[in-house]
């Protein structure tokens, strides 16, 4: 099992909502345990949500979250509003292309997890 988050920027914090979510993740099971996660987002400013991630980093490497947080390759979209078209599909090719690559270097960290840890 892997987790995906994409999340907005909502004054340089995470959505009220997804910590709540996280929050409750967080007790008895502990869900996210040395599962591989990776974390995505867009934003119409130019930072491209450096400082969600930043703080859902922080949360998902928790003691009671535990995750492992795909080091060093953040999708960090801005100006998302210049780089899709009018239904919502990405359109950037220069954007598209650097999605992929940090997809290129996520599938052997899901599998190096594997190797750690039996899912």
């Amino acid at each position: 099992m892997l987790f995906l988050y994409v999340t907005p920027e909502f004054n340089h914090s995470i959505p009220g909502v997804l910590k709540n979510a996280l929050d409750w993740l967080s007790r008895g099971e502990r869900e996210m345990a040395n599962k591989a996660t990776f974390i995505a987002g867009a934003t119409m400013g130019a930072l491209g949500t450096v400082r969600a991630q930043m703080q859902l980093r922080q949360i998902l490497n928790a003691p009671g979250m535990g995750a492992n947080v795909l080091p060093g390759n953040e999708i960090l979209i801005g100006a998302v509003q210049h780089k899709i078209n009018e239904h919502g599909q990405l359109t950037d090719k220069q954007t598209i292309d650097f999605i992929d690559n940090v997809v290129d270097h996520f599938i052997p960290f899901v599998e190096n997890q594997k190797e750690k840890v039996h899912y």
